[in-house]
């Protein structure tokens, strides 16, 4: 699972004008950027790889969304919302879970244009 591959099942589940991977244009006041983080150790079922039936995808989300605190946290949550105890199919791959490293998006505050920030970070559990 690519991020590219993240970035256009997010692109159906919620709308926004910019959509990044790897880095954002911070002069655009609405944009969403996925990035690569770290995750769990791989791990390997007892009988090797081939009977191994998932793999985890360590991602983190960020929601860059204008100068209004509210609609900034409003757009956040409703990243959030898309993923949290949903169902998916990722790049051809079986979402089985979203697990969420938070109990919802965390403001990070402004950058400095004064655009509020907000991160979500997520392993993705699908099919190998």
């Amino acid at each position: 699972m690519t991020l590219a591959e993240i970035r256009e099942w997010l692109k159906t589940q919620v709308d926004c004008p910019q959509w990044y991977i790897g880095k954002i244009d911070g002069s655009k006041p609405e944009c969403i950027g996925i990035y690569s983080a770290t995750g769990p150790a791989p791990r390997i079922a007892v009988g090797g790889l081939s009977n191994t039936g998932y793999a985890t995808k360590a991602v983190s989300i960020l929601v860059h969304w204008g100068k209004n605190a509210d609609k900034a946290e409003q757009k956040a949550q409703e990243v959030y919302n898309a993923m949290f105890g949903q169902k998916a199919v990722i790049g051809g791959k079986r979402v089985i879970m979203f697990q969420m490293k938070t109990d919802g998006p965390v403001g990070v505050g402004t950058d400095s244009e004064g655009i509020y920030e907000y991160v979500i970070e997520v392993n993705i559990l699908h099919e190998r």
